[in-house]
């Protein structure tokens, strides 16, 4: 432990000795860790902020989503027919055993205008199991029931963003008033809670009328149709099974011969995380990647000092020799003061990296960094590698130095 400790005041006596070289090495490593901790970390919170954006739609969710099949006729390119209506829902709530809610969805886009404000904005029709099923909630007024549906009810629940476009602030209330869809009056019967952008979708740029309003006002009239099925499957475990289950229903119901390909598509929530997780990783790990480069010339650069140090201590290392020291001493010694450098470089590096990933954060898009303790002691690790890896040689070199010629070099 001694011996350790002289080793180390010898290495810092030598850095300090030319400080500002020391430095300007040092930044090399300092500007790679730095980078890397702070790309890293906004990495990570935007995949954190993906990944809670889409839990937010619901748990444990199935969707169930109509596919369109276009084929060529006479008169050209034409879309089929088939697709998701309340037969199909019907028959999931009757034979699904695994799924404990199911909420139709019929989807078309509309201008809306209050007073002389315009905007254009996705007009939802759900029932009223729609709030339990995608963890929808209002902050004002009130949701959907199953009397809005019955009686076809001219009402609408607002989104956030659509209540900010069209009364100039999200933090007017706008329950009670009336808004024209389509040059039709509806009456704003509540205001959803904030959900935020889920990938390329703001979750609050929609409005909710009752689905059976929805398919009359804005399909026409004989509209039966859905734009997807949202089911609440009764636990994780029988994700797996509400799937199979479903797609068993569907193609009977729809009579798709064995071999077929399905006329509809069911995605398992937890199938749609794991990607946009892995999608989120492998952009993470891209960046921190890119970033690394720069840890590499920090490394070169401290092998090139290292060496220079070499030829301008050639007589100390010389007389050291001359008075007992082993090849082993001066190894150690060149190799200690490479690896302070680049262990003080690591360690300006981290603060710096986290003070960054504060400010390029929100450049990126997101609203929150995450800094890991595993991607601090891997930044940490990597730096304390470059030091030993970059300055081995070096030091190597210094240790292999002849006395005799070491003494007599001017």
């Amino acid at each position: 432990m001694k011996k350790l400790m002289m080793v180390l005041r010898v290495a810092v006596s030598s850095l300090t000795a030319h400080t500002m070289r020391t430095v300007l090495t040092m930044l090399g490593i300092v500007i790679g860790v730095a980078a890397v901790i702070a790309l890293v970390a906004a990495g990570t919170g935007a995949q954190a902020q993906v990944v809670s954006q889409f839990q937010s739609l619901g748990s444990n969710l199935v969707t169930v989503t109509a596919m369109s099949n276009f084929g060529f006729s006479q008169s050209g390119l034409q879309q089929s027919s088939r697709t998701l209506t309340m037969n199909d829902v019907n028959a999931i709530k009757s034979l699904a055993t695994s799924v404990s809610q199911v909420a139709p969805l019929y989807s078309a886009n509309a201008t809306v205008t209050y007073g002389g404000s315009t905007t254009s904005t996705t007009i939802n029709g759900v029932t009223e199991e729609y709030a339990t099923v995608r963890n929808t909630t209002v902050t004002r007024g009130r949701f959907l029931t199953q009397g809005d549906n019955e009686n076809v009810a001219m009402v609408v629940v607002l989104g956030t963003s659509v209540v900010e476009d069209l009364f100039g602030s999200s933090e007017v209330n706008a329950v009670g008033e009336t808004v024209r869809i389509n040059r039709q009056n509806y009456e704003v019967i509540g205001v959803l809670k904030s959900k935020g952008q889920s990938g390329p979708q703001n979750q609050d740029d929609i409005i909710i009328m009752p689905l059976r309003t929805a398919q009359l006002k804005l399909g026409g009239a004989g509209t039966i149709t859905l734009r997807s099925i949202n089911l609440q499957v009764r636990t994780a475990e029988e994700m797996d099974l509400a799937q199979a289950q479903v797609t068993a229903i569907l193609r009977t119901l729809h009579g798709l011969a064995t071999g077929a390909d399905n006329d509809f598509l069911v995605q398992n929530q937890a199938d749609i995380l794991s990607s946009v997780a892995e999608t989120s990783g492998t952009f993470t790990t891209l960046l921190g990647s890119i970033a690394a480069i720069s840890l590499l010339v920090g490394g070169i650069g401290i092998m090139n000092i290292m060496l220079v140090s070499v030829t301008e201590r050639t007589r100390e290392i010389g007389l050291r020799k001359a008075v007992g020291a082993k090849r082993g001493d001066i190894l150690v010694q060149f190799l200690t003061e490479a690896i302070v450098m680049s262990a003080l470089g690591g360690v300006v590096g981290v603060a710096l990296g986290v003070v960054g990933a504060q400010i390029i954060t929100p450049l990126l898009g997101s609203s929150q960094a995450v800094v890991t303790s595993q991607s601090v002691v891997l930044a940490l690790a990597v730096s304390l590698a470059i030091g030993v890896f970059f300055g081995l040689y070096p030091a190597n070199r210094a240790a292999s130095l002849n006395p005799i010629d070491a003494l007599r070099y001017e």
